[in-house]
């Protein structure tokens, strides 16, 4: 039979190896929830934060599988998840969520007696389940932890939830900000890069405007082969912008020199649009309306059947060369090469 004082000491080293263990249990719980912060903190983004908890959080809180269930529009779904098997999990917002997404921390002793939690009870395996909302500026994300066994999720482990709760929402909140500043410099660095290709593109617009400008002025120079008579030589696939250039510079040298014979020669003339047609049909009639003869010279057969089925054709003098145009040219305004020399 024991004494007072063997039975006392008994009692004492079972009550110290009581206290010994719920000293390890709150150290592993504690080493546990420091991992949970530590994994957030050091995760590249808000979704990479909620993914690595799930692993991190499971032997603190003894789930036996996890999932992010993030907000959509018909209620919550899960977009990260420890197994197949809550891959496809949907959940509408009832009063029970509502709860939830204010902030509480639920453990749920049987998912099949709660209607808004009818998405997970059909989930084999699924009995028992704990959800942890962690609450940002971007909005609410639920980790939610299920069990097999029902009621697996004790008044100690929904306290020690809300305990982690409270110390990685702000974590969050800074990976948050974090997210927000990147995309904000990335923005910024992709507008200043815009701005930058814009305007070389403006340069490089401008350079091909120069360009074609200056093309524009040699690949139709009016040329004064003889008194009073003026040429245009033609070349290249002609096109409607060329055209009203030959016209204004070819009115403004008849009426500086006060020729009487224009020379629209066409040998390098290799092709004619519609438009074209239609705007070289205005070239003839406004030198005529000058009073000034127009010869055409040079036409090519393709240009010739464009001319013609386009009704561009009007009445004026066409010669095979430009020899040709310059002759009659000469004949019209009652000259000769011989009296010219005199």
């Amino acid at each position: 039979m024991l004494s007072s004082a063997d039975e006392l000491l008994r009692e004492t080293v079972a009550h110290l190896e009581q206290t010994l263990h719920r000293e390890r249990e709150s150290r592993r719980e504690a080493e546990g929830l420091l991992a949970g912060v530590g994994a957030a903190a050091t995760a590249r983004s808000l979704t990479d934060a909620e993914s690595a908890l799930l692993t991190a959080l499971a032997p603190v809180f003894g789930y036996e599988a996890g999932a992010v269930l993030s907000a959509d529009t018909a209620g919550y779904r899960a977009t990260a998840t420890t197994t197949a098997a809550l891959a496809e999990v949907e959940l509408a917002v009832g009063k029970l969520l509502q709860r939830v997404e204010q902030g509480e921390v639920v453990a749920v002793f049987d998912v099949a007696r709660v209607p808004d939690l009818q998405g997970l009870a059909r989930v084999p395996e699924v009995c028992a389940a704990l959800m942890l909302p962690l609450r940002t500026s971007r909005g609410v994300t639920i980790l939610l932890g299920v069990h097999a066994r029902a009621a697996a999720f004790s008044p100690r482990l929904v306290a020690l939830a809300r305990h982690f709760q409270r110390m990685v929402v702000p974590v969050l909140e800074s990976l948050v900000t974090r997210e927000r500043e990147h995309l904000g410099n990335v923005a910024a660095a992709r507008a200043a890069a815009l701005e930058q290709s814009n305007a070389v593109l403006q340069q490089r617009v401008e350079e091909i405007e120069r360009q074609r400008a200056q093309i524009l002025r040699l690949s139709a120079p009016v040329l004064q082969v003889w008194r009073d008579v003026l040429t245009v030589p033609i070349t290249g696939a002609l096109e409607e912008q060329q055209i009203a250039h030959v016209c204004e510079k070819l009115l403004e040298a008849i009426c500086n020199t006060r020729a009487r014979v224009a020379i629209l020669d066409m040998t390098g003339l290799e092709s004619i649009e519609v438009t074209a047609a239609e705007r070289l049909h205005g070239v003839f009639h406004a030198v005529r309306l000058l009073g000034v003869h127009c010869f055409v010279s040079g036409v090519q057969p393709g240009v010739a059947d464009a001319l013609v089925s386009h009704g561009a054709v009007p009445r004026v003098a066409t010669f095979a060369t430009v020899a040709d145009a310059l002759a009659a040219a000469i004949r019209t305004c009652g000259q000769s090469p011989a009296s010219r020399s005199r």
